[in-house]
């Protein structure tokens, strides 16, 4: 039902704004079979007033008192959105964008400027901008009221089992729907209240009844990562406190860990990670590491272009001397040496997921291990 739902790309704008109120908004009680809940008063008024059924989809709860970032408000839930009156009367819509991004553990971070199709528009609070069309609604459609900041650059992100490109904003999340292709139901607003509400009620909502085979040093943060990009089920038994050793780079982190040690099934070279910060997010690289004492220097040959760089160390040195692409997107070692860590780490059927023992606050979920991908940074 809430798919068919398919919200009109852009709609008709009075005066460069939202749609003018009637000049009397009704706001008796109007119930919607379909989840038999109805809307009355203010919450009414603006429903019908800014999009109705399309942009807030059927109510999903009755108007109650919750806390909402340490307030008490009277509040609704709708299948895209929550709406809240203020102690002013004012109706807002909830912040649901900022609010899903914290539950699935992936807290919005600083942007960067980067190329864009089409017209843009920057935004210094985040460093994050606005492209193309989506940009287009944003301005057609309410703006910085209606859908906040953006939180997040144009990203992926599986939903109900398909890859979409969805850009996060505080209060919305905005899809490219290409099924529709052209038509004007190409960009549709997220089931962010569904979403959000089931999150809120069941936390483990959606992990599979396999996350009784995954480490119990893992199994805290796998719920965060399951519900933002799933990883699956374990593959392999997990390797717990495995003997490792990490590097600062100029932008990022290069991971080296011991896979000799731990159950049988597990043992396999040891694996290196170059672990990649830049504009467009972080990304992972992976290698097997071949390093030999004797045979390969020590430190790669070259000319760290200031002081307080360092080309980095053995089989870091190895992989990054081999890689140029690499060397481009991560820079030069911030220190002399690698440093010893210890890890927990496991395999599961879409990526790997680490932990650090001794870098405190950092685990790791990558997705495929065969190519540079995507990463969960969880803290």
């Amino acid at each position: 039902m809430h798919r068919l739902l398919v919200l009109v790309l852009m709609m008709v704008v009075c005066g460069g704004g939202l749609l003018a109120a009637p000049a009397a908004a009704r706001t008796g009680e109007r119930c919607f079979a379909e989840t038999g809940y109805c809307i009355s008063g203010p919450i009414r008024a603006y429903w019908e007033r800014n999009g109705g059924l399309p942009v807030f989809g059927f109510p999903i709860t009755a108007q109650r008192v919750e806390m909402v970032e340490d307030r008490t408000l009277q509040v609704q839930w709708f299948e895209r959105d929550r709406l809240e009156i203020q102690a002013d009367g004012l109706v807002t819509a909830g912040r649901l964008g900022a609010r899903y991004l914290e539950l699935t553990g992936r807290p919005w971070q600083r942007g960067e400027r980067t190329a864009c199709q089409g017209n843009s528009r920057w935004f210094e609070e985040t460093g994050h901008q606005v492209c193309g069309v989506m940009l287009d609604y944003w301005n057609a459609n309410g703006g910085l009221a209606r859908f906040g900041y953006p939180l997040t650059g144009l990203i992926e992100e599986q939903i109900e089992g398909r890859v979409y490109q969805v850009q996060y904003f505080e209060r919305r999340r905005m899809e490219y729907h290409p099924e529709y292709g052209g038509t004007p139901n190409f960009l549709l607003l997220g089931l962010l209240g569904r979403e959000v509400l089931r999150l809120e009620q069941d936390p483990l909502a959606g992990v599979p009844a396999c996350a009784a085979q995954i480490s119990p040093a893992l199994k805290a943060i796998y719920t965060r990562v399951q519900l933002g990009r799933p990883l699956g089920c374990p593959t392999l038994l997990p390797g717990n406190d495995l003997p490792a050793s990490t590097t600062a780079m100029e932008r990022g982190q290069m991971l080296w860990i011991d896979r000799q040690q731990g159950p049988p099934m597990l043992v396999q070279p040891a694996r290196i990670f170059a672990i990649i910060a830049s504009g467009d997010g972080i990304s992972f690289r992976a290698y097997s590491d071949t390093w030999v004492a004797g045979q390969d220097p020590d430190r790669p040959a070259g000319t760290p272009p200031q002081p307080g760089l360092f080309a980095p160390w053995r089989g870091f040195g190895k992989v990054w001397s081999q890689d140029a692409e690499l060397r481009r997107q991560i820079g030069w070692a911030r220190e002399a040496q690698a440093r010893p860590d210890r890890v927990d780490f496991q395999l599961f059927d879409s990526g790997i997921m680490l932990v650090h023992l001794r870098e405190a606050g950092y685990s790791y979920a990558f997705g495929n291990p065969a190519n540079p991908g995507e990463v969960q940074v969880i803290r």
